[in-house]
């Protein structure tokens, strides 16, 4: 996996060092089911290459399972299937990647198709179009942002994880 990190950021760096310079900021997004998501400033993630998901039984299908990440057990999250229930559940044949949202413990993964994208120079959206995003993710989003055509939708990750968290609570009964 660090040969995977080294790699990306290698390539990453060659391109952008000066485009970096020049805007001040790189800000790196995802994309998943046709939207395109922003983190937030100042977030500490990891890209892990496809491996094993121990998968339990009597999730949501959007729960993956976890993963052994340097010891720790870290919950892995198919958002892709959390924003579209006919969406298929991600097969562990099929290309992923794992993008790993902050440091230990508060750890977890997104299961994404591609690689992120390292962006630069992006430019705010005034509105916020409530029938353009994503609608199980609309609580979840701060703001908006346009560059070259796409509009990347700025996530609260912890927000939304917590959210996901709460959906394995026994509900309340009275």
């Amino acid at each position: 996996m660090d040969d995977i990190n080294s790699t990306l950021d290698r390539l990453l760096q060659a391109d952008m060092a000066t485009t970096a310079a020049a805007s001040g900021e790189i800000r790196h997004g995802f994309s998943l089911s046709g939207h395109h998501f922003l983190l937030q400033p100042g977030t500490y993630c990891e890209l892990a290459a496809k491996q094993s998901i121990c998968a339990l039984p009597d999730c949501p299908d959007w729960f993956a399972g976890f993963i052994n990440h340097r010891g720790h057990a870290v919950p892995v999250y198919d958002l892709a299937r959390y924003l579209d229930t006919n969406t298929p559940r991600a097969e562990q044949k099929r290309e992923f990647w794992i993008l790993l949202l902050d440091a230990h413990p508060n750890t977890a993964g997104f299961m994404i198709p591609t690689l992120p994208t390292v962006l630069t120079d992006l430019s705010s959206v005034e509105h916020l179009n409530a029938t353009e995003q994503p609608a199980n993710l609309s609580p979840f989003i701060s703001q908006a942002w346009q560059q070259n055509g796409q509009r990347w939708y700025e996530i609260d990750h912890t927000a939304l994880l917590n959210h996901l968290k709460l959906q394995f609570q026994p509900s309340k009964q009275q």
